[in-house]
């Protein structure tokens, strides 16, 4: 009988991350004629999240535009295409899980 040979390749689940120092963006003055990003990561409920707290945002701030994004791939990094054009029309984006 011949040997047979299996070859395994191992995966990192982290993904590729990235570490090093940011500076933090400085404070918005308010939130009344800005752009606000509610990326949707996809996980459950997170959406229902979303809707009430774009909800509270408009009572609050009548005057602020809201741009709604969603995570195509759950596990994966936000594709850098959706990330620059959350940079370039928001003023400040609203990320997080939800489960």
């Amino acid at each position: 009988m011949a040997a047979t040979t299996r070859v395994l390749e191992l995966m990192d689940p982290r993904g590729n991350p990235q570490v090093g120092e940011r500076a933090i963006s400085p404070r918005l003055d308010g939130l009344g004629g800005k752009s606000i990003g509610l990326l949707n990561n996809g996980k459950p409920n997170f959406d229902l999240f979303l809707a009430d707290f774009e909800q509270l945002l408009r009572a609050e701030y009548p005057s602020v535009e809201v741009v709604q994004r969603m995570k195509p791939v759950v596990p994966r990094p936000v594709p850098e295409e959706m990330l620059a054009e959350l940079a370039q029309k928001c003023d400040a984006v609203v990320v997080g899980i939800g489960d």
